[in-house]
């Protein structure tokens, strides 16, 4: 990440209301850095950006917060200078934590580290940890994509089953999850259907029973 201070905006471009790219100019390098803010959602299923009410809420949570405006009012910072923190996709008005994931050559791979972020999003159970400099998330997804709504629904069963799996492995309810902050576990790298690399925690050591 680059840190570019008090980049010009000069122009704001909107796309059907739905995702607007605030244009900055870098007069000292001659280039110009572009921040979009996309009220949708990129589907991975899909491979399409599909409406999705929290990521809208989000953006106008973060117009507000950076602007002083509404989404639809972003034009009316042309002339403002801002900060611009470039990543190589991409470029924000604030730095951003990047969830990673492992590439192939990690598959196998079983090593230690420590929990630093816990929580129920509403749609998966999420335990994220650093490796190599690097964020990751272990998760437990409940939730599945509706193509036909475009929108994500929580599966009453896959949830009850998933909360079943979390207390079983780590001994503890869905609802003690922050708990987990600070905790050492064990990680292995995984393959699922020959093309999804993940994460899987395992399991706390169950304590032995008294002999009676």
């Amino acid at each position: 990440m680059e840190l570019k201070e008090q980049l010009e905006i000069v122009d704001v471009v909107f796309e059907d209301n739905k995702k607007a790219t605030i244009i900055c100019l870098d007069e000292e390098m001659g280039e110009i850095r572009e921040i979009n803010f996309n009220k949708q959602k990129y589907d991975q299923d899909s491979k399409k950006f599909v409406d999705d009410q929290e990521k809208a809420q989000q953006v106008e949570d973060w117009c507000q917060e950076h602007f002083g405006l509404p989404f639809d009012r972003l034009a009316e910072t042309i002339g403002e200078r801002k900060d611009v923190y470039c990543y190589d996709n991409f470029n924000s008005v604030f730095p951003v934590k990047m969830i990673q994931k492992f590439d192939d050559d990690m598959v196998g791979q079983i090593f230690e580290v420590e929990i630093i972020h816990a929580e129920d999003d509403g749609k998966k159970i999420s335990l994220q940890f650093e490796y190599d400099g690097g964020l990751y998330e272990s998760k437990m997804q409940y939730a599945d994509y509706l193509e036909a709504r475009k929108e994500w629904f929580i599966n009453p069963q896959k949830r009850k089953k998933q909360y079943e799996k979390f207390e079983e492995k780590f001994g503890m309810l869905v609802g003690e999850i922050e708990q987990m902050i600070g905790k050492t576990v064990m990680v292995e790298v995984k393959k699922a259907m020959g093309k999804y690399v993940y994460s899987e925690i395992k399991p706390f050591p169950k304590k032995k029973k008294k002999s009676s």
